[in-house]
């Protein structure tokens, strides 16, 4: 297994505004657990991201024939699992409004996996391909927040060391440019490549 990072789960924490995320050190053969709340608002691409899995949450929960279902469904949490073989599969947690009752319900999918490249979509079974890149992005908004990315703009540079404000510019206006590169290439990326494009945030990890 790859030295890198695994997200495990990311919520919203919607009363705070805050984020949790749990997630592993890969080591070698070990690894290591670890979990955070951060109180630092996202990019807006780490947002867009969650809004993208309302469709598949609907779809996977079989609630289209559900009036107003996409204005009902908010997913603001996600469960990662892999397999030996990298394979991501997935929860999304939601909360269901209920305007006559004035509430919300959590509900939650159930696990569906991506579908492997030699078979066939089975309905019912694994992701669509577009539930599948919108999970992928994000994945990697979430290990871009880990990084240090904060509302467009990188905390720290490669170094570790802070970004001066003219660098802060630049980061954001290149995550504009790759916004859409992150998209079409985010479907069948697993864990162990996109770590490789990820700052080490161990050091970062270690202060939290």
């Amino acid at each position: 297994m790859a030295d890198g990072l695994r997200i495990k789960k990311v919520k919203v924490i919607e009363s705070t505004g805050k984020i949790k995320i749990d997630y592993q050190m890969l080591h070698g053969e070990s690894q290591d657990e670890m979990s955070g709340i951060f109180p630092e608002e996202a990019a807006p691409e780490f947002y867009t991201a969650f809004e993208r899995l309302i469709i598949p949450a609907v779809n996977i929960l079989e609630m289209k024939s559900l009036k107003y279902a996409d204005t009902r469904i908010k997913p603001y949490g996600v469960t990662f699992n892999y397999s030996k073989d990298g394979t991501m599969g997935a929860i999304i947690n939601c909360k269901l409004s209920l305007p006559e009752a004035g509430t919300e319900v959590v509900i939650n999918t159930p696990m569906r996996k991506c579908a492997p490249d030699d078979s066939e979509e089975a309905p019912g079974k694994y992701f669509t391909e577009s539930a599948a890149k919108y999970l992928w992005q994000l994945e990697s908004e979430t290990r871009k927040y880990l990084s240090g990315k904060r509302n467009q703009l990188s905390l720290f540079g490669g170094n570790g060391e802070p970004l001066e404000a003219d660098q802060q510019q630049d980061e954001a206006d290149e995550l504009a440019d790759q916004q859409q590169e992150d998209v079409d290439g985010a479907a069948a990326m697993p864990p162990e490549v996109a770590a490789s494009n990820v700052t080490d945030i161990s050091q970062y990890a270690a202060q939290r």
